[in-house]
């Protein structure tokens, strides 16, 4: 058995240059883990409360860490009940979902070594437990993003101390290409072969997909699919598109989601209309099931990985997808038990990474360990997203 014995928590800088949270926990064993915490850019009203950093760790500091010293590292759910109870409030108010989930995500880490296993396995250990079922690890599909606008398109260029325009005019957050990953890098050095032909100006948004100068997300979707057909590729089962419409951001009308998802044959639809415009999620659903054509409606804003309000979904059949993002639920108990619930209603879940990532590549193991349909990692270029697709690759020469 490995008992906690020390917990600290200390400030690092994220992908976008922000501070954000690191949680080491050392056992009386010797055992060392160490996991940090992602944020976004583009945020829901309905996920958990993170509070500034330096207080998030203060809490994990003075607060947490003499609650949970002395306790057995493979008691996951025992350490996440504990903070919840600590917390207090609904949304860990008090606490911060970032002070919780780094301690919750730590612990994991601990306990998969205290158990000489492998995370991913510890993982689905862990979700066996929770979801009742014998379900077996397994490799999720990545989504990743070639080109970006909305909130995701980049911040502006300086130039001299001078503001220069930058990103682009695109309403949709996110167009992305779903398969694997060397088509994935294949695709993007093509757009960005086609971007400097066109002498399009661009630089990369937060998740290193491109931010063009472009007037249309229809510009984008033609940008995608000539560099698919350049590589002499075509849109099959192994290459799908996908996009982030982030309906909380960009309004569309269900006429426009539509005629996007027929003209490009698109697969995947996250977020197409705002969180509160449920009536909306449900009419598309019952359009596009009439087409007779595969189809993926996804929740991200919409659910904020929390039981409630995917049960809500389910019930409405608003959906058939949704977005597990570990630090919308803050601990990562909560996140499994709405993975659970999403298997048991036939929803793909797509385990997802947030604008401003780490080098941490828990969110990889965790995909393998539910058996998640598909993870989202960004643009198959930067060092932050790139560590966690090829830490899928490590996995799949273990498994």
């Amino acid at each position: 058995m490995s008992v906690i014995k020390e917990v600290e928590g200390r400030k690092i800088l994220d992908s976008r240059g922000k501070e954000t949270v690191e949680v080491r926990i050392k056992t009386d064993d010797g055992l060392v883990a160490i996991d940090s915490v992602p944020s976004g850019t583009s945020t829901g009203g309905h996920e958990d409360i993170l509070v500034e950093p330096g207080l998030a760790c203060k809490n994990i500091n003075e607060i947490i860490a003499p609650q949970i010293i002395g306790q057995d590292v493979l008691l996951q759910n025992v350490i996440d009940q504990k903070m919840l109870e600590i917390d207090g409030t609904p949304n860990k108010a008090r606490l911060g979902a970032n002070a919780t989930l780094g301690v919750s995500l730590a612990t994991a880490r601990a306990g998969a070594l205290s158990a000489k296993m492998p995370l991913f396995w510890y993982l689905n250990r862990l979700f066996r437990k929770v979801s009742g079922v014998e379900i077996e690890p397994a490799l999720p599909i990545p989504i990743m993003v070639m080109i970006c606008g909305g909130k995701h398109g980049g911040p502006p260029r300086v130039d001299e101390g001078k503001h220069v325009e930058a990103g682009n005019n695109l309403c949709i957050q996110e167009f992305s290409v779903i398969g694997d990953l060397q088509t994935g890098k294949n695709i993007w050095h093509e757009i960005e072969k086609i971007l400097k032909q066109r002498k399009i100006k661009y630089n990369l948004g937060l998740e290193g997909a491109f931010s063009a100068q472009l007037q249309y997300d229809e510009d984008a979707l033609e940008i995608i699919d000539t560099a698919i057909k350049n590589l002499g590729l075509m849109l099959n089962q192994n290459i799908r598109l996908g996009l982030d419409i982030a309906g909380n951001n960009c309004q569309m009308t269900n006429e426009n989601v539509i005629n996007l998802w027929r003209n490009y044959n698109i697969y995947s639809l996250e977020d197409p209309f705002s969180e509160r415009d449920w009536e909306k999620f449900g009419q598309l659903k019952i359009e596009l099931s009439q087409a007779n054509r595969d189809y993926l409606i996804i929740g991200d804003d919409l659910f904020a990985t929390h039981k409630t309000l995917l049960q809500k979904g389910i019930n409405d059949l608003v959906a058939n997808g949704i977005i597990i993002k570990v630090n919308q639920a803050g601990t990562l108990s909560e996140a499994l038990e709405v993975v659970s619930l999403a298997k048991k209603a036939n929803y793909k879940c797509v385990v997802s990474h947030r604008s401003g990532e780490t080098t941490d590549t828990f969110i990889a193991d965790l995909a393998v360990g539910v058996a998640a349909e598909f993870i989202k990692s960004g643009a198959p270029i930067p060092k932050e997203r790139l560590l966690k697709y090829n830490r899928l690759e490590e996995i799949k020469g273990e498994l």
